[in-house]
């Protein structure tokens, strides 16, 4: 599912370099009207960074419990949930305990937004991962790698809340190559926390 997210961010992407060097006007012709199909390619691949973390806890998680005795972070997730020692007593008599557990993080984080480092931390520090961003950005062996990944979902907010328009109600300066170096750098920050977690 990430990739194929990705794949229509790229496409963007490219749609819009390609309107632009083949002089195919849209809209009114001006510029900020092929820089919003950057501008959807920003707001797509972030998505699909979310969409992937939060799918890979889900992933990880029976096999985890089965295997490993739960971390103090993941006890205080499911305490957030609501899980407490009631529902624990139930799960004696629970034909599938382990989806029981699942299915009362799932409620719970269905809100979570792993669209920010700190969060993406915290939420896997439950598997006894520390700091996992930091870990793939020394596997990517980019050491720009979370920073360029925070300035992009940043620009994601300004997109997604402000209509990516500054004070004085001008769109914000739109640069193609700096959004293309963003959804690389997230693209490789994905595929290094990837390997991390699933080896």
């Amino acid at each position: 599912k990430f990739a194929k997210t990705v794949h229509r961010a790229w496409k963007m992407a490219n749609l819009r370099n390609g309107l632009i060097e083949n002089q195919i006007t849209i809209g009114n012709g001006d510029l900020s009207d092929y820089n919003d199909l950057g501008r959807a390619s920003i707001v797509l691949a972030v998505a699909a960074m979310d969409s992937y973390f939060t799918e890979a806890f889900f992933e990880k998680l029976i096999p985890f419990l089965r295997a490993k005795k739960p971390t103090k972070e993941l006890i205080k997730k499911l305490e957030c949930a609501g899980f407490g020692l009631a529902d624990a007593l139930k799960l004696l008599n629970d034909k599938d305990p382990y989806g029981h557990i699942r299915s009362t993080l799932e409620n719970y984080l269905e809100k979570y937004v792993t669209q920010s480092v700190e969060k993406i931390d915290s939420l896997f520090l439950a598997y006894g991962y520390k700091h996992i961003s930091k870990s793939a950005e020394a596997k990517s062996k980019n050491k720009t790698l979370i920073k360029t990944v925070e300035l992009l979902v940043r620009r994601r907010h300004q997109i997604v809340h402000d209509g990516d328009y500054i004070k004085n109600g001008k769109l914000r300066t739109f640069n193609q190559a700096k959004v293309t170096t963003g959804v690389q750098s997230l693209e490789n920050f994905v595929t290094a926390c990837d390997e991390i977690l699933f080896p």
